[in-house]
Formats: C-alpha cells, structure tokens, sequence
C-alpha cells in the first residue's frame, strides 16, 4: 500500500479543491459533495453518474437503494467496497430532483474527475449508466448496445459501460436476456480480467 500514499495525498488534495467548487450553479443548491468512496487503487474504478438524495446527504456515492444493490452485484463475485474498487461519478453535486446532469455541469467538474483517473491510473473502469457513457465515451450508441463490451480507456485502461444499479431496480426480471442476467455475465466478465491482473 505505501506506493498509493503519494496518491492518495494528491487525492485529498483535489477533494479539498472540490469542497470549495463554486464553478456551477449546484453549488447552490448541495448539501455535500460527493467525492469518491471505496478504496483508492491501481486496479478498478468504477464511474457512476452524479449523486442522489442519500449521496448527497451522507456526502458518499451509492448509499441507497442502488447503492445497495451494487454491494450485492459486486459481493456476488468476491468484491467489497471497501477493499477493491475506487467508486466516483461524473458529478461531484446532487443536480435537483435527479435531473440529467447539464453539459455546463459535466464541464465544470470535469477536472476533478479527471484528476481521480490520472492519479489514480485504474486498470479497469467501469462506466456505470448513461450518463458516465456519454462522459468519457465518443458514442452515440445506448448503453444496452455498448454494455459488456470493453473499450480502450485512458492510460491505458480497459473500460467497461456497465448497468446503473437504479435501472436494474426498476427491471426486476431475472429471466435470462434481461438486465439483471446481463448484468450477472458482465460482473463475471469484470471479475475474470481482474484476475488475470498482477
């Protein structure tokens, strides 16, 4: 763990850059920021979209219903939060009512996102729902077309656009070929290269 010390100083030191980010119009309107959770790491990252109510108020992404189900998605093969995966989404502020986050939103918090990965460099990136998608993927393509499907990411990486957990919520079948079946064949996938990973 020591060789992530340095990274994890220059993490902090973004956060505390984040904190203090008045570059949009949510600033306004947050109760906290949501930075990052899990672990910082070389190996996975995982990208959501932007933070709901529960994240907002605790100031840590995936804490509600989605979040729930993430744990069990990841659990289901071995992962734990807390010991394998850097979680962050493409915003670091609640938009109201859970809106799509607006192209001016996505811009100003661009640079913190982009920090995390450049000082982080992951091995894997997992693109969790639409929104992280459009963000760091030149596509016009849906999710459902581009899901468990790796992609050359940056420095590097491999990139996976994954299923939000919320969608999977609202899809309860298990059935096979629907979401919740796809989305088992692809955290199978994810675990296999990770794996294979010194």
């Amino acid at each position: 763990m020591q060789e992530l010390e340095k990274e994890i100083e220059e993490l902090e030191n973004v956060r505390s850059k984040c904190l203090n980010c008045t570059k949009c119009g949510l600033c306004k309107t947050r109760t906290n920021i949501v930075f990052s959770g899990g672990v910082p790491n070389h190996k996975m990252m995982l990208i959501g979209e932007a933070p709901g109510y529960y994240e907002d108020m605790q100031g840590e992404p995936f804490v509600g219903k989605a979040g729930q189900l993430l744990d069990k998605i990841l659990a289901s093969v071995g992962f734990e939060r807390n010991k394998h995966i850097y979680i962050c989404n493409t915003l670091k502020c609640r938009p109201p009512e859970n809106r799509d986050p607006l192209p001016e939103e996505k811009a100003a918090c661009r640079e913190y996102l982009d920090a995390q990965i450049n000082i982080l460099k992951p091995r894997i990136i997992l693109l969790c729902g639409r929104v992280a998608v459009n963000s760091l993927m030149d596509t016009k393509l849906g999710i459902t077309k581009l899901r468990g499907r790796w992609f050359e990411g940056p420095n590097f990486s491999k990139m996976m656009p994954i299923f939000h957990p919320s969608y999977l919520l609202r899809n309860d079948s298990r059935e096979k070929g629907s979401p919740k079946w796809l989305m088992w064949q692809d955290i199978k996938e994810i675990k296999r290269v990770y794996e294979q990973m010194n």
